[in-house]
């Protein structure tokens, strides 16, 4: 579901992931009348039907939404914090829908998602009800502006747009214990200090962080359709960030994220040092690393590199997006449609690939999915979609805004979208192959494909820069690539590159970035491994995905095995060289320290923390 950005920082992710209980009948309204906060949005909510201005439209449909969050954010950096701090907040957001579910004030250019500021955080019953009401009020005022403004530009297209504006949905009641998850500062201060103090033992790593962030929350939504929902919400992420120079003066960088539902689902202290010396020791090999030259063949994307590709490239082909209603003659904005946009019933992938999109899936093989929710945010149940059958295209996620012949939704309505609509977003994203091989079987299937058409190596790509960490120069510089090769579609650049070569070497290279590349390109799919990767992310829906990025954030799962594809066209990156740091870097020595409290008990390893040389 999404959630403000203000939940993680600057943008954090939150998920629904819970048992299968709906409490209804007297149990359902008891607990909604003994919630303060519920109690104040059903009251407002049918208060608020009453809302008109002169002889203007009146509200058809009204939603509120709360997230009621306590959040724990850490950084930590070569052993000392940087950051530690614990915010409580609720966020709320207010929908106000006038016209009717035909034609409404949404689906213009005139339209918006409204923004409400701070809310009450006690239970106080009043000033929770004079919030939504000073809120309700100016958004509705914005509504009747927004439908007025609508129906003078409809009347000036010969063929307009007859499409409705809404799906009308039922009603749902879920209502769920509020849970208190305990969030032990301490505990996660000493777990940072102590993972990112591993990198003082690797000098080349020119900046390195490691950052946790724990979440527990409430969400709930009453509209005036009849739903009412209040549903528990946890999620936990840690991430591991370093970037190095290259003796070209080039920067490289290198990151790992792990997205759970609750801070005991994360790896214990062993994996996790694991995970923070792979990121160093990555980062480090790439700034020796050769840069890479343009390749066209074979491409192997092993595992999480796999889970990455299919979360960009099916992010926009699994949706549909509607043109927005514009005056004759205005620049219109422009709106990238799905490449499967008029492909329903043909083939878009292998006969033996099929990928669907199953939101009721908690687990998979033992490993929460972070994308697993009941109900999306316009309170719709959500359901299991097909969207490629046997190479086949079959259907696309969808919210409660209808598109082309699409007019109901199928719960994928997790956040907000352009023009007052709401966005579908990926849940838990299910890649299958029918005639899988081992890893090792479709490696040797890529040595093959590179021996017959006579090339010196493959390639293999093990990781995205997805979620993306690029600074501001590289973001530039793919900007003005992407623009001087004329792409509409690519995907992030490539973090963990290997040439392949036929005798079973693999060579580290860096500096390569994909030209034009989507969803399109599964047809090129000549084999799939046979042991799927599990990708659990923060979705915020924007370009590249920007960690940290958009004004709202989601969680997506994408289970995925590794893939072959026959041909892929890949360019050196023209970046422009940056400047190393004059000064030379602070000696760190690692210096042995006690075991802390904060990492799991019972360990007898030395833990690690820098310290400078004078």
């Amino acid at each position: 579901m999404k959630r403000p950005a203000a939940v993680w920082g600057s943008c954090i992710a939150l998920t629904l992931f819970f048992a299968v209980m709906i409490l209804g009948g007297r149990d359902a309204a008891r607990d909604i009348r003994t919630d303060t906060q519920l109690r104040a949005m059903a009251d407002e909510v049918a208060r608020s039907r009453t809302l008109q201005l002169n002889n203007l439209d009146k509200p058809y449909f009204v939603q509120y939404s709360i997230s009621d969050a306590d959040q724990l954010s850490i950084k930590a950096s070569l052993g000392g914090l940087i950051s530690s701090s614990r915010s409580r907040f609720r966020a709320p957001r207010i929908e106000v829908r006038v016209g009717n579910y035909t034609f409404d004030n949404t689906n213009s250019v005139f339209s918006g998602t409204a923004r409400v500021g701070a809310f009450p955080i006690d239970d106080d019953y009043q000033a929770m009800r004079t919030a939504f009401w000073l809120s309700s009020d100016a958004v509705y005022k914005l509504a009747t502006d927004q439908i007025t403004r609508k129906r003078n530009a409809i009347r000036e297209i010969s063929d307009p747009d007859h499409t409705p504006d809404f799906a009308a949905a039922k009603p749902v009641q879920i209502v769920r214990p509020v849970q208190d998850l305990r969030l032990d500062a301490q505990h996660w201060d000493s777990v940072a200090r102590e993972l990112s103090a591993r990198f003082a033992s690797h000098p080349n790593v020119l900046t390195s962080e490691v950052a946790a962030r724990l979440i527990s929350s409430t969400y709930r939504v009453v509209n005036t359709e009849g739903t009412e929902i209040r549903i528990p919400q946890d999620l936990s992420e840690l991430e591991v960030r370093a970037t190095a120079v290259a003796a070209d003066g080039n920067r490289v960088w290198n990151h790992r994220f792990l997205t759970v539902l609750q801070p005991s689902q994360l790896p214990d202290e062993a994996e996790l040092e694991k995970t923070v010396d792979s990121v160093a020791t990555e980062t480090e090999a790439l700034a020796k690393a050769p840069v890479a030259g343009d390749y066209s063949g074979p491409v192997l994307f092993e595992q999480e590199g796999a889970a990455q590709l299919m979360a960009q490239v099916l992010a926009s082909a699994a949706r549909l997006q509607r043109k927005p209603v514009a005056p004759a003659g205005s620049d219109a904005p422009q709106i990238i449609e799905s490449v499967w946009s008029s492909r329903m019933g043909s083939k878009v992938a292998p006969d033996w690939l099929s990928i669907w999109d199953d939101p009721a899936a908690e687990q998979f093989h033992g490993t929460a999915l972070a994308g697993a929710y009941q109900v999306d945010d316009e309170g719709v149940p959500a359901e299991r979609v097909s969207l490629v059958e046997k190479g086949t295209l079959k259907g696309f996620l969808l919210s409660r805004e209808p598109v082309r012949d699409f007019k109901q939704s199928n719960g994928h309505g997790r956040l907000p979208g352009a023009f007052g609509s709401e966005e579908a977003v990926l849940g838990n994203l299910f890649v299958h192959a029918d005639n899988a091989v081992s890893e090792t079987k479709l490696k040797a299937k890529l040595l093959e494909r590179v021996k017959a058409e006579g090339l010196k190596f493959g390639i293999i790509i093990r990781r995205f820069d997805f979620p993306s960490t690029a600074g501001f120069e590289e973001l530039q510089s793919m900007m003005r690539q992407v623009q001087k090769g004329g792409y509409v579609r690519s995907v992030n650049e490539p973090l963990l590159v290997y040439r392949a070569y036929p005798d079973g070497r693999e060579e580290l290279v860096r500096g390569l970035r994909f030209q034009e590349f989507s969803a399109k390109d599964l047809r090129d799919v000549i084999a799939a491994s046979d042991h799927p990767y599990v990708l659990n992310y923060v979705n915020n829906g924007t370009t590249m995905n920007r960690a940290g990025g958009g004004s709202d954030a989601t969680s997506s799962s994408v289970i995925c095995p590794s893939l072959l594809f026959d041909n892929v066209d890949l360019a050196r990156a023209e970046n422009e060289p940056g400047k190393a740091p004059i000064v030379p870097a602070p000696t760190l020595i690692p210096i042995p320290r006690e075991p802390s409290a904060g990492m799991s008990a019972g360990t007898a390893e030395t833990s690690l923390r820098a310290t400078l040389l004078q």
